[in-house]
C-alpha cells in the first residue's frame, strides 16, 4: 500500500478548531440577523461554488478561476427579473490560502440590488487527497429604488420616491472535498436584508432579522472511460421564517472534456435542462431552460428562465490535464 508523503501536522486540529470557533462566533455576533430571503437561485449552482460559499476558494486545479452567469426571466417583459453574476478567486499554493471576488447585480421592477464581496479561504489538507476549505465573506449591498418609470405609482405617493440603501455583509461556511465529491455547508449572508422590508420599512434595523443556511453536495461517478455521472444537490433552510426548506437536484451526464447535459428540478415546482460544452481546454459554456411545473392560477401566464454561464481558468496554460474539471 502506497503511503501518505504528507505529516502529520500537530497543529492541524488546533487549526480547525480555531476557525471554527471564528465562524461560530461570527454566527452569535448576529444572532437576529437575517440572509437575503431570495438567495441567488442559479441552476448551475454545481459550477458557482463561490456564489454560495466562501469556502470553496481553490478547489479547481488551476490557481486562477472566473466565471460570469446571467439569468434572464421572463424574457421580453418590461421590468422582468434579471440576475448578473461574476466571481474570480486566486488559489496562493505555497500557503494554503485562497482568495476570491464575487460581484452581483440583482434587478426586478423598479428595485436594483448589487453586492460586492470579498471572499477570503484557508484550506487544510486532511490526506493526500481530501481537503478542508474553511470561508470567510465580507461586502456590501446596494439597494436602490426607483418606481419613476413604473405605470402604477402615483409620483406624488411619498412611497413612490426614489431612495438608496448601502449596508454590509457578512458570510462563512466548510467545504470538504476531493477531486471526486465536495460538501458544503454555509451561511452566505449572516447579515442582509429581507428583499420584501426595503419599501415598507426602510428604518428597520438589519439586526432585528433571521438566518439561513445552505447544504449543497455532489459526486462524480465514472461510467467508463471518458464518461461519467455527475449527481448534486443544494438545499436551503431559512431559520425562524415561514419560508418552506427548498431542495435543488440535478445529474449531469459529461463526455470528458467534450460535452455534458443533465437536468435541475426543485421542490418550487421548476424543471431545468442544462447543456454545456468545453469551447477549449480553459473555457467552459454553459446554458440552461427552466420552466414551471406546476399548474398555474387560471389567466395567469407561466413565463420560461434562461440562464448562461462561462467558465474562464488561466493558470498553468502548458500543463497537460488528463481529468475534467466539471466535479473539481
Amino acid at each position: 500500500m502506497r503511503k501518505s508523503n504528507i505529516k502529520p501536522s500537530s497543529n492541524l486540529f488546533l487549526q480547525i478548531k480555531i476557525w471554527i470557533l471564528i465562524m461560530v462566533f461570527c454566527q452569535l455576533a448576529f444572532t437576529k440577523a437575517q440572509a437575503q430571503i431570495e438567495m441567488p437561485q442559479l441552476n448551475s449552482y454545481m459550477f458557482n461554488h463561490m456564489v454560495y460559499n466562501p469556502a470553496s476558494g481553490g478547489m479547481y486545479d488551476t490557481d486562477f478561476n472566473a466565471n460570469a452567469t446571467s439569468r434572464i426571466q421572463w424574457a421580453g417583459v418590461d421590468g422582468a427579473p434579471l440576475t448578473n453574476y461574476a466571481w474570480a478567486d486566486h488559489r496562493f499554493r505555497k500557503n494554503s490560502m485562497s482568495a476570491g471576488l464575487v460581484l452581483a447585480y440583482d434587478r426586478y421592477g423598479s428595485r436594483n440590488f448589487t453586492d460586492v464581496a470579498g471572499n477570503f479561504t484557508y484550506v487544510v489538507r486532511l490526506n493526500n487527497n481530501l481537503k478542508l476549505g474553511m470561508g470567510l465573506r465580507a461586502g456590501y449591498t446596494s439597494f436602490q429604488f426607483n418606481a419613476s418609470g413604473s405605470k402604477i405609482w402615483d409620483g406624488s405617493d411619498p412611497l413612490a420616491m426614489p431612495y438608496t440603501m448601502n449596508f454590509p455583509k457578512f458570510g462563512t461556511g466548510l467545504q470538504l472535498y476531493n477531486r471526486k465529491f465536495y460538501i458544503g455547508l454555509s451561511a452566505p449572508d449572516i447579515v442582509n436584508l429581507n428583499n420584501s422590508q426595503f419599501a415598507a420599512d426602510k428604518e428597520q434595523s438589519f439586526f432585528k432579522k433571521y438566518r439561513s443556511y445552505l447544504f449543497t453536495a455532489g459526486y462524480k461517478v465514472k461510467l467508463s472511460d471518458g464518461f461519467g455521472l455527475y449527481p448534486n444537490a443544494k438545499v436551503y433552510y431559512f431559520s425562524g421564517l415561514d419560508v418552506p426548506v427548498r431542495v435543488d437536484a440535478a445529474c449531469l451526464f459529461e463526455i470528458t472534456d467534450y460535452f455534458w447535459a443533465g437536468a435541475n428540478y426543485a421542490t418550487t415546482g421548476s424543471v431545468a435542462a442544462m447543456a454545456g460544452t468545453y469551447i477549449s481546454s480553459r473555457i467552459r459554456f454553459m446554458y440552461a431552460y427552466e420552466f414551471a411545473t406546476k399548474a398555474a392560477p387560471v389567466g395567469s401566464v407561466t413565463f420560461s428562465v434562461h440562464e448562461v454561464s462561462l467558465l474562464l481558468q488561466l493558470d498553468d496554460l502548458f500543463a497537460r490535464k488528463n481529468k475534467s474539471n466539471i466535479a473539481e
